[in-house]
């Protein structure tokens, strides 16, 4: 057994077929003091990282508190409950959320800033502490975060003699056309959403916020855009509109896509290529494009007893540390949201077993977050993410589908519409 997963297994005390579900419900059957936290890891890794972690913290606590991870379904799940419980006055001690979401849950002043709870962020990235930062506050912890980096197919680059992936934006599509040429059908795979919008977006100089206002038809905007629709059209980039970018692989050359770190492990299990991981192609090739950070923090709500919010201090001090980090990064990809995970023993046997992670750790460096409004995910998903595959699936121009859809945005964030 490798050892970064042994240790995972002997932290929780689960090397028995015991399940971590049974031993958590059992000890939280004795605590003085249990704190729920609502999740949307429906299973695998994820869900079985933070079970063991919640199993090994309780055991630390027993006597004091317990808290209790309960599943609710998937991220708009969890955010559909999440409204439902303000509705019933029954939220949960903690629970996952999106920094848009914190933002729509502070405008009912329903979050408790970290800075109240004792929590230390010393040492945090900052790139990513600073995304739950709302006029000078801290109001969620870090937890599992993922970037964009580059995906590509080794043996294709092996077979045209092309060294080393990509680095610049110019170097990447003059490689995907000389590939997609050579190989009859296009090798730069996407999915024509937001995600991959924003990396082209972001490493073209864009910025959602502009003065105060949410702009989405910028020039930045519509040259982003207009790569991808060009990417099509002139035959090297091909839009996945059903399944994951990995459901696909088998039908055509998959040579490259820009996608989030947290499918590594599905794009392990379904390429029949030697895979590769690289930092996104950037503007100059010491400098990597910005990668769209994705994945939630922990918040503790206000109305939780001080009782339930002292548990829920003690697990974010201990979920940041680095040695759980790097135990909760080796086990699911996730990128450690404390810098020094990087040097625990738990993450370098990873790094040594799978060095294609090093590119996911410097590309957390070069990351950037969409805005933290309260109406972003239905701008994202309704407005924005409609309009980018309008255009790229040819149903509307490039300035057509951004226009309509900043008409669309000013609306919405005017009131107008809902």
């Amino acid at each position: 057994m490798k050892r970064w997963l042994l240790v995972l297994l002997l932290l929780s005390g689960l090397a028995s077929a015991q399940k971590a579900e049974d031993v958590i419900k059992a000890q939280c059957a004795k605590a003085p003091v249990v704190a729920e936290l609502w999740h949307a890891f429906r299973g695998g890794a994820p869900r079985a990282a933070l079970e063991n972690l919640v199993v090994e913290f309780n055991k630390r606590h027993q006597g004091e508190f317990c808290i209790r991870p309960i599943n609710q379904g998937g991220y708009r799940d969890l955010s559909t409950k999440i409204k439902a419980a303000f509705a019933a006055g029954k939220l949960p001690t903690l629970s996952q959320a999106y920094e848009n979401q914190i933002a729509l849950y502070l405008e009912a002043n329903a979050v408790t800033p970290v800075q109240a709870l004792g929590v230390n962020l010393t040492g945090l990235n900052p790139i990513f502490v600073n995304a739950v930062r709302f006029k000078g506050l801290v109001y969620g912890v870090p937890f599992n975060k993922s970037v964009q980096v580059l995906y590509y197919n080794r043996d294709l680059l092996r077979k045209y003699g092309i060294a080393a992936p990509p680095k610049t934006v110019d170097a990447f599509i003059a490689v995907a056309k000389k590939l997609s040429m050579a190989e009859g059908n296009p090798v730069y795979w996407f999915r024509p959403d937001t995600s991959t919008f924003g990396y082209w977006f972001f490493t073209l100089g864009g910025e959602y916020m502009q003065n105060g206002k949410l702009v989405v038809n910028s020039p930045e905007a519509k040259k982003a855009l207009s790569i991808l629709v060009q990417s099509v059209r002139e035959g090297w980039g091909k839009a996945i509109t059903s399944g994951y970018i990995n459901q696909n692989f088998g039908r055509g050359t998959f040579g490259f896509s820009t996608d989030t770190s947290a499918g590594y492990k599905y794009y392990l299990k379904a390429a029949k290529f030697d895979l590769g991981l690289a930092t996104l192609p950037g503007q100059s090739p010491d400098r990597p494009g910005y990668g769209v950070v994705q994945g939630t923090d922990l918040i503790v709500f206000k109305a939780a007893s001080e009782a339930k919010k002292k548990a829920a201090a003690a697990f974010l001090n201990f979920v940041i540390t680095p040695e759980v980090q790097a135990i909760f990064s080796a086990a699911t990809g996730y990128v450690p949201v404390n810098p020094k995970a990087i040097g625990q023993p738990a993450l370098e046997d990873r790094l040594m077993e799978d060095p294609n992670l090093n590119a996911v750790l410097k590309q957390a460096n070069y990351a950037k977050f969409e805005p933290q409004i309260p109406q972003w995910e239905q701008i994202r998903f309704d407005i924005l993410g409609q309009a980018i595959t309008q255009a790229v699936l040819g149903k509307a121009t490039v300035d057509e589908a951004l226009d309509h859809a900043q008409e669309l945005v000013d609306k919405l964030l005017s009131g107008q519409i809902r």
